[in-house]
């Protein structure tokens, strides 16, 4: 089925979803609902679904989406990774490219080391926009996605209430976990990288972070499938004996949940880690190498008509369809979303209402500038500072508004929601999602957003 067609049949089946939600509401509205909220509230803290102390999902319905739906989704992810991937020789070739993605010399530093698989990007995630038969993309979290562990303790702790019990009988639903595909892969990794034996893995970021929790809810979840698990401070650790320790503990395999940049700014702290991955005495995933697609910069190499030439037939469809034309923001000449040529900043600034900024390499929400939220005097001196800065630009998508029940102690508020999608990807296939919920255009629970679990309508 081609693209067109995945479409088509995405849209179509936007009633069906639409019906679905209603249905749910109803039940909802059928229920003791101080009961279910405060119970699943409860449930949800209890399962250390918090950030921080805040509770991840203060909402009382998950998000649903259409089989045909998650089809499309898929399919967009194969085309839009794998065209991603495709760039990846040139860029490894190329010192311009690098420079152009904004790579810093400790990073730069860091890609020359093999990581002993092929895999630039073992577990990311994209950042997307989907309404009806639309999909658009607009980052891609390739170096250490969160929100895996959070998901699946979400879906369960839904799936055991008696609302989404009833709602399941005249709704055939798949629940989309991917903490088991997570272990998969990492296993796959460390068996590409030459492991033998059963390994000790540690999940490393450093302590006191508001997303502890979900590294505590992977050890569990890792833990039940019989694999030892550590959760560790990467400046505690020591590299002795030709293995990476943790309190004298031989560590095999690491899941990394600890940024790049904020390992560099501690590089000499966390120098153990550096050592044994360049020894190959440690399997490190995600390896540094996933830096060069975790730049925001790589969307605009995908949307030059300059390096098209590298992309297949498919990946180009899937970038035109999937992908808002993106660029660095410079003082020079390009092509525009149609092709044609333009004064990069003229046409920004004609097309406010229509562009946002955002940092190459920042997260959060952090930096970002949104035109259609600006003054043209606010606007002119964001470009002005972005012409000093590590800025993108990118075309405006269309965002997706959706009313969700909140429990806030007291009662049931309803509120029109920013909805995020964003899909887990494993082996360049969409796997599960994660659903961000905000009340601004930004979704991202750093800046202050929520999460929901996100269910497949068979």
């Amino acid at each position: 089925m081609d693209l067109e067609e995945l479409a088509f049949k995405a849209a179509a089946s936007e009633t069906r979803r639409q019906d679905a939600v209603l249905h749910y509401d109803a039940l909802l509205g059928r229920t003791d609902i101080r009961l279910f909220a405060e119970g699943l509230q409860q449930e949800l803290r209890d399962r250390s679904v918090l950030f921080g102390e805040r509770l991840v999902c203060p909402f009382l319905r998950p998000c649903f989406i259409t089989r045909e739906q998650f089809d499309l989704l898929d399919r967009a992810v194969q085309g839009v990774v794998g065209a991603m991937l495709a760039l990846v020789p040139t860029i490894l070739a190329s010192e311009e490219l690098k420079v152009f993605l904004g790579l810093t010399e400790g990073e730069r530093r860091l890609l020359e080391i093999d990581p002993g698989y092929p895999e630039i990007s073992v577990s990311s995630r994209l950042d997307s926009f989907l309404s009806g038969g639309t999909c658009r993309f607009v980052e891609y979290n390739a170096e250490c996605p969160a929100g895996i562990g959070y998901g699946d303790v979400m879906m369960e702790t839904f799936l055991e209430t008696s609302v989404m019990r009833r709602f399941a009988k005249d709704h055939p639903l798949h629940a989309p976990f991917c903490s088991e595909r997570l272990l998969q892969a990492l296993l796959e990794s460390y068996r590409r990288w030459g492991g033998q034996e059963e390994p000790v893995l540690a999940v490393i970021d450093y302590d006191g972070l508001p997303t502890r929790h979900e590294f505590r809810i992977l050890q569990r979840f890792f833990q039940s499938r019989g694999l030892r698990t550590l959760v560790a401070d990467p400046r505690k650790l020591e590299y002795r004996g030709g293995f990476l320790r943790h309190e004298g503990q031989p560590i095999h395999l690491v899941y990394r949940r600890l940024l790049t940049n904020e390992y560099l700014e501690r590089d000499q702290e966390c120098r153990p880690v550096f050592q044994a991955y360049r020894d190959r005495r440690v399997c490190l995933v995600n390896s540094f190498r996933s830096k060069l697609l975790h730049k925001k910069a790589i969307f605009a190499l995908l949307t030059d008509p300059g390096y098209r030439h590298f992309l297949s037939t498919s990946q180009q469809q899937a970038v035109k369809a999937h992908v808002p034309w993106t660029r660095r923001v410079q003082d020079c000449h390009t092509t525009g979303p149609d092709d044609k040529p333009v004064r990069l900043l003229d046409y920004i600034r004609r097309n406010r209402q229509d562009m946002v900024l955002k940092p190459n390499d920042l997260y959060g929400g952090e930096g970002i500038r949104v035109g259609w939220e600006r003054t043209d005097q606010e606007w002119d001196a964001d470009l002005q500072q972005a012409l000093r800065g590590d800025i993108l630009v990118q075309q405006r998508v269309g965002i997706v508004r959706e009313s969700y029940p909140v429990w806030d102690g007291r009662g049931v508020t309803r509120e029109e929601y920013t909805v995020d999608m964003d899909p887990f990807v494993f082996a360049g296939r969409a796997e599960g999602m994660m659903t961000r919920l905000a009340s601004s255009s930004l979704c991202n629970v750093t800046a202050g957003g929520g999460v929901v679990p996100c269910f497949i309508l068979d």
